[in-house]
């Protein structure tokens, strides 16, 4: 893979980790506001499931992040782009829509039916 395609995926990696900050912060703000309502008005059962539906939102924010972070430091150590898996390459037409994949095509649909 070219550098110049590196870098143009570096770049959209870190375009879309801060897409994500901002989406965690505006549904963390979301959650505490709906958190303060919860205590001003007492329980009540559909709030504490939008409380929980906001968290597992944040989480997986988070996690999200975390695969940028990775796929971020497999680029510093000139390892991007290669599945953890079977060593090969990974397609860049997968790369350009999932640029923080860890595995090609055929280990992660091996994956999935695992799972």
């Amino acid at each position: 893979m070219s550098e110049k395609m590196i870098l143009k995926l570096r770049e959209l990696l870190l375009k879309r980790k801060r897409e994500i900050f901002k989406q965690v912060a505006h549904l963390e703000m979301g959650r505490n506001a709906q958190e303060e309502r919860m205590i001003e008005r007492g329980d009540d059962a559909q709030k504490e499931d939008l409380v929980r539906l906001l968290d597992h939102l944040i989480e997986r924010g988070k996690e999200k992040i975390r695969e940028i972070n990775l796929a971020l430091e497999r680029m510093a150590a000139g390892k991007y782009g290669n599945c953890e898996i079977c060593g090969k390459r990974i397609e860049l037409k997968r790369l350009k829509v999932i640029p923080a994949t860890r595995l090609c095509r055929s280990c992660a649909q091996g994956y999935e039916k695992a799972q």
